[in-house]
Order: structure tokens, then sequence, then C-alpha cells
């Protein structure tokens, strides 16, 4: 009996670590529409605009988290030769925020560092490709 209930104990804590999977986060809407990775006690929202990229942190149940005092490190990696680093600083409530000149090829990737005040630093990776150019539409006269 003692190893039965052991057994579902074991395998019901399993699940929420399954549940923060890549994969679970890639098939899930995130708040802000960028992309989410789980980083030690943190959920790290990574969103790239046109030379600006946010990051924003929130715990396992979704709450945000104070980003004062904290910055963090993008490094980008954008085919075989091209890297750009961008660094983020609090940017009020849960966000970090910073700007640079990168290009994001068909797949490049995104390694942040965070360092959050009195916290241990986190890091998490993520998998990036340049926005799709908008089809035009054409009119036959």
């Amino acid at each position: 009996m003692t190893r039965l209930v052991f057994a579902i104990l074991f395998v019901s804590g399993c699940a929420g670590a399954w549940a923060h999977s890549d994969e679970y986060f890639a098939t899930h809407p995130t708040p802000h529409g960028g992309q989410m990775r789980m980083a030690g006690p943190y959920h790290f929202e990574l969103v790239t605009g046109q030379n600006e990229i946010t990051l924003f942190v929130t715990d396992h149940a979704g709450n945000g988290v104070d980003t004062t005092g904290g910055s963090a490190k993008v490094i980008i990696t954008s085919g075989k030769k091209k890297r750009y680093v961008v660094i983020l600083s609090a940017a009020g409530d849960n966000a970090l925020k910073g700007a640079g000149e990168f290009k994001l090829g068909q797949s490049s990737t995104a390694s942040v560092l965070v360092a959050l005040r009195d916290q241990e630093p986190q890091r998490a990776n993520f998998k990036l490709s340049a926005p799709k150019a908008a089809k035009k539409s054409r009119t036959h006269h």
C-alpha cells in the first residue's frame, strides 16, 4: 500500500513538471504574444520587436515578478557567424526591456541570462525566427 501511495505521489508530481516543458508552452497562448520558457522558479516570456526586446517574468502561477533592480543579457545567434548582444534593464512591473541592432534569421536562437535582485541568476534558451513578410494582394484590372 505504501508503494502505491508513493507511486501516485511521484507520478502526480512529475505531471506538474511536464506541464512546463517547451512543448507545453508552444501549444498555449502567452500574455504578450512572445515565446515562453521555464527558468528555475520563473517563466520568461521573450517578445522581440524592431530592434527591441522585452522579457516578462512571472512565477509558475503566472503572477508577475518584480524586476526592479534586475537586468538581463540576451545573446542572439543568427546564421553561422552573426551574433548580437542586447542588454535589458527593469522597465516596470514584471518586465525587462532593451534595444539594439539585431537581425533574426529563419532559425535564430536567443540565450537569456537574467539576474534579479537578491536571486540566483537564471538562464533560458529560445528559438526565434524572422517575421514572415506579409503577402501583397494583387488585383487584376
